[in-house]
């Protein structure tokens, strides 16, 4: 497991051999440890042997670096205290369906790197990172306040619920004071200890900014997980992503179809390209079963 750039020693070894137990990379420092000068270090960037990868950082990789590798590449740049954050963290966690082309990082000092989204925050503090496969990243408790920036409560909860899995969830919920977005959290935290597990698509995102009253969100209810439920108006909805369609999948659909209308509700299914393309259609059918 590679460790962390700025825990690595170069002595005793080659610069390639440094690079190969840290992700292909390797630092100015340790290069001049292994015993090149500034001028060699040149030379080789010349040369096509080394590439610059930020400022300070180099690769002897041909090959595009992989997801991982930059994570750490653009961590390190950032200076001893820093770690993966927000979409890049969730990933490394293990805990997010979110992606973001740039590689996040919170850091105690401002940086400008290519490729890197650096968030600063002065009062960043030594246990609020941990190491994940030898990566610096924030925390899972950080990472849901950090995520109540650019998240909604349901997106969250799902959050909350993939990080329950890990047994990651803590018994609180985090200190978020002075930021902005403190209720989103909250409410994140009151959904996932209603056993909601969250949002768990894009369309069902989607499907939660029409113009509806608020539905119970993936809560489990005879036995079956239901997309969104209105207890009050005993009406269900289930939106139906490519996967429904495989056997197994059906057969479990007509299995809660079945049990939800025996409880005396109306179930209404779309399916993802209904929601995401025909909004206004799919919005007056819920309300109409609603309205019944």
């Amino acid at each position: 497991m590679p460790a962390p750039l700025r825990l690595a020693k170069a002595s005793g070894h080659t610069p390639r051999q440094i690079a190969a137990r840290q992700r292909d990379l390797i630092t100015t420092d340790q290069l001049r440890s292994a015993g090149l000068s500034d001028a060699g270090i040149t030379r080789r960037v010349q040369a096509g042997e080394l590439r610059r990868v930020h400022r300070g950082i180099y690769t002897f990789a041909l090959a595009p670096l992989s997801r991982e590798a930059q994570a750490l590449a653009a961590v390190v740049a950032c200076g001893p205290g820093a770690g993966a954050s927000h979409f890049a963290c969730g990933t490394l966690l293990g805990v997010s369906r979110f992606r973001s082309a740039l590689i996040d990082v919170v850091s105690p000092r401002k940086r400008t790197l290519e490729g890197v989204r650096v968030h600063y925050c002065r009062t960043l503090r030594t246990q609020d990172i941990t190491t994940i496969r030898g990566i610096p990243v924030t925390r899972f408790a950080r990472l849901l306040v950090d995520f109540a920036d650019v998240l909604t409560p349901f997106q969250l909860a799902n959050v909350l619920h993939m990080g329950a899995f890990k047994g990651l969830v803590p018994p609180d919920i985090p200190d978020a004071t002075g930021r902005h977005n403190h209720k989103t959290l909250a409410k994140a935290f009151a959904l996932h200890r209603s056993g909601s597990a969250g949002t768990r698509s894009t369309a069902e995102d989607v499907f939660l900014t029409f113009d509806l009253p608020e539905p119970l969100v993936n809560v489990v209810y005879l036995g079956f997980e239901v997309d969104f439920r209105w207890p009050a108006q005993r009406v269900a909805v289930e939106v139906d992503g490519p996967h429904h369609g495989r056997p197994y999948d059906r057969n479990a659909d007509l299995a809660r179809d079945k049990a939800l209308i025996a409880d005396g509700y109306t179930v209404l299914r779309f399916s993802a390209d209904d929601v995401q393309q025909r909004g206004p259609a799919v919005t007056h059918l819920v309300r109409d079963a609603l309205g019944r």
